[in-house]
């Protein structure tokens, strides 16, 4: 009678730590993920018209399941932003912190936020090809030097790796477990694609045809700024559009380790400190438009 007591009170328990837990989890948001779908144009993308709040970030797309805000009749100067998680800013950034934000806000100018996490030239060129540059004034891209071959390979991602999932979970606690599953498992090392993304030339040809200004942001990684030069992807990419006569601004000087959450990813103080460059650049690149003021204070 006592071990079944004992076995009783231990279910018990159990149970309330359980719940306690997931209420704690759905308390966090940890729930609210943002959801993305597989598209068979550019391997994927968020779904359009989300406003959740994962933990203390908001995360929101707009009808076309970009992270900025709704793409309406043009009323101003207009300009693409290219890239991938880093200005992205992921379920680490919440919006009004991303630098494209911060930057919309300085300038006045839209800014419109054309990524998705680990997207690269291939996956951008394939949703402007599908929905068109929405009469952008200028394209701007921030890459970093793993984007020099990264190659669109259409492997499922969505609703099998547990930062793209395609559905919310009915327990909070499943995406714990989901996560942990993920990084017990063996993800055997595909073979390194060498050849040179075709994206970046397709955004050159792009550009000259429209004759639409471009210009490209190299952003670092953490191991090439304890380098203080970039690696050999990077050089490659440095190489190939300096022999196109592009324009790249290296972000090697302008970023520090405190700016990171990992050996890619930005915290705010780097979203601040890329917002900065933004808003530098911007006069090169839309060079008529009259500047405002960010009435928000930068991040610290």
């Amino acid at each position: 009678m006592r071990l079944d007591r004992c076995i009783a009170v231990g279910l018990s328990l159990l149970v309330f730590v359980l719940v306690c837990a997931e209420l704690g989890l759905r308390a966090l948001g940890r729930r609210e993920h943002p959801l993305f779908r597989s598209d068979g144009r550019y391997e994927y993308l968020m779904l359009p018209d989300q406003d959740v709040r994962y933990g203390r970030v908001r995360y929101s797309t707009n009808a076309l399941g970009l992270r900025s805000p709704p793409v309406g009749t043009k009323r101003g100067r207009r300009v693409r932003v290219i890239g991938d998680s880093v200005i992205n800013g992921g379920q680490q950034t919440t919006q009004d912190s991303l630098a494209t934000e911060k930057a919309a806000r300085a300038t006045g100018i839209e800014l419109i936020n054309l990524s998705a996490g680990s997207w690269g030239t291939d996956n951008a060129m394939a949703w402007i090809r599908a929905h068109g540059l929405l009469d952008a004034d200028a394209l701007l891209v921030v890459l970093s030097s793993h984007d020099a071959f990264d190659r669109m390979t259409f492997a499922p991602v969505v609703g099998h790796h547990p930062s793209y999932p395609a559905e919310r979970p009915t327990l909070a606690l499943s995406t714990l477990i989901d996560r942990g599953q993920h990084r017990l498992k063996e993800h055997p090392a595909r073979p390194q694609d060498r050849r040179f993304a075709d994206g970046w030339r397709a955004l050159r040809d792009t550009a000259a045809s429209r004759n639409l200004p471009l210009l490209v942001l190299l952003h670092p990684e953490l191991g090439e700024l304890a380098m203080g030069h970039y690696d050999a992807r990077g050089m490659r990419i440095l190489d190939s559009l300096s022999a196109w006569q592009l324009p790249v601004l290296p972000l090697l000087d302008r970023m520090d380790s405190s700016m990171y959450t990992d050996r890619i990813h930005l915290n705010d103080r780097g979203q601040a400190a890329l917002a900065a460059v933004l808003v530098e650049v911007m006069p090169s690149l839309v060079p008529t438009h009259t500047f405002g003021h960010d009435p928000a204070p930068p991040a610290r």
